[in-house]
């Protein structure tokens, strides 16, 4: 994991340093009551921060990292992608690499494929490492999740009403070990991980309210519909 965050690492460095007058820079800022990721609170339904520095070019190459605040430490994300049209279909595909300060066993990355047509998006990202999951065959306290072999699927449509951009979305995130049971190899026994969300959003100028629903087997998810404020700006630079 750490040889492959640092050729990722390296690369965007690279092409962020590699900045002509072709291409374009820019920073951004938000703010949230909660950070709510695929579905998933990462800030344990409490507020969070976060910044970011994007480049692009003309050329469709692009290239970023984006940090924010969790509990008891941060997330940052680097990511290198390339993003154009075919006809009438958008396409972005890329690698991110998603880093945890205060749980490096955590950190993964992806590879990501989206594709946008009229107001309609569709997407599909699958971990190709994980420092996460791999000792659920051996490790009976492993909890499973976010190994190699992971899927996530997603879908929005976006419209406008009045003053609002309004966004319909869903998610799915399939993993490699649900339901798996490794007791005869002294591994872990995975439960129902595999999970769906879906929710709406809207945004006037810099404010979103979004409304997020997940069907997540654990009790304290049950029904528990999170309606979450977000501030952002970006500015270039």
């Amino acid at each position: 994991m750490m040889k492959k965050s640092m050729v990722l690492t390296t690369a965007v460095a690279a092409i962020l340093s590699s900045a002509n007058v072709l291409a374009d820079v820019s920073v951004n800022a938000a703010a949230t009551n909660n950070y709510i990721w695929r579905g998933v609170t990462q800030s344990t339904d409490t507020a969070s921060v976060s910044g970011g520095l994007d480049w692009s070019d003309k050329s469709g190459l692009y290239a970023g990292v984006w940090s924010g605040s969790l509990v008891g430490g941060t997330e940052t994300d680097l990511y290198v992608g390339f993003g154009g049209e075919a006809g009438s279909v958008g396409y972005d595909v890329g690698l991110i690499t998603y880093q945890y300060s205060q749980a490096p066993d955590y950190n993964f990355s992806e590879a990501y494929l989206n594709l946008s047509m009229a107001d309609f998006t569709v997407g599909v990202a699958t971990t190709v490492d994980s420092g996460m999951g791999n000792d659920a065959e051996k490790d009976p306290t492993a909890s499973g999740m976010f190994d190699s072999g992971d899927m996530y699927v997603s879908a929005s449509y976006g419209f406008t009403a009045g003053k609002f951009d309004v966004s319909v979305f869903g998610g799915s995130y399939m993993f490699e070990h649900d339901s798996k049971d490794y007791s005869a190899t002294g591994g872990a026994t995975i439960g129902e991980i595999d999970y769906s969300h879906y929710g709406v959003s809207m945004t006037a100028g810099e404010v979103t309210i979004a409304f997020e629903k997940n069907d997540i087997k654990d009790p304290a998810e049950a029904d528990n519909v999170r309606v979450v404020a977000t501030w952002s700006k970006s500015w270039d630079i």
